[in-house]
């Protein structure tokens, strides 16, 4: 489960800015849900054409940075910096990044969340399981008793 949900995150952030579902679905992990960047860092965005550090040389403002579901937000902030990720992973920025984007990536993160909400996600699995078989044996009961309103 591991190696695929890596690889779909990581073909995901090759795609960001390509299809609009999938870009408002890794900015919701990084930003709402996990708190994190890439995939195991801010380094993985390397892997998109408009983030990666080459891309400065075609004109790309993003060039070595992230998108801006990787910055930290501040709560007194009303209005999201959506260019607060612009040349965070160049070598020459003078500012700490830990301070203003996530430093963790998401497997590690979605490692973490796992292991905190084990038991309630547990729970759910057992009586969604729970609901579902109880379901089942209902069915079953209703066709028996169909048959046997037939039979008569």
């Amino acid at each position: 489960i591991k190696q695929q949900a890596t690889s779909g995150f990581q073909t995901f952030i090759t795609h960001y800015r390509e299809d609009p579902d999938q870009q408002n679905l890794i900015d919701w992990i990084q930003e709402d849900w996990l708190q994190c960047c890439g995939v195991e860092g801010p380094r993985d965005w390397d892997r998109n054409a408009y983030f990666n550090c080459s891309s400065g040389a075609v004109g790309s403002r993003e060039a070595c940075g992230v998108p801006f579901s990787c910055c930290r937000n501040k709560p007194q902030d009303i209005i999201r910096n959506k260019q607060c990720g612009y040349d965070v992973r160049k070598p020459t920025y003078s500012f700490d990044i830990a301070k203003i984007i996530y430093d963790k990536g998401c497997l590690e993160a979605a490692e973490e969340w796992f292991d905190r909400n084990l038991l309630i996600v547990a729970t759910s699995a057992v009586c969604t399981a729970f609901a579902q078989i109880l379901g089942i044996c209902f069915a079953q009961n209703l066709r028996a008793d169909i048959f046997a309103q037939k039979a008569k």
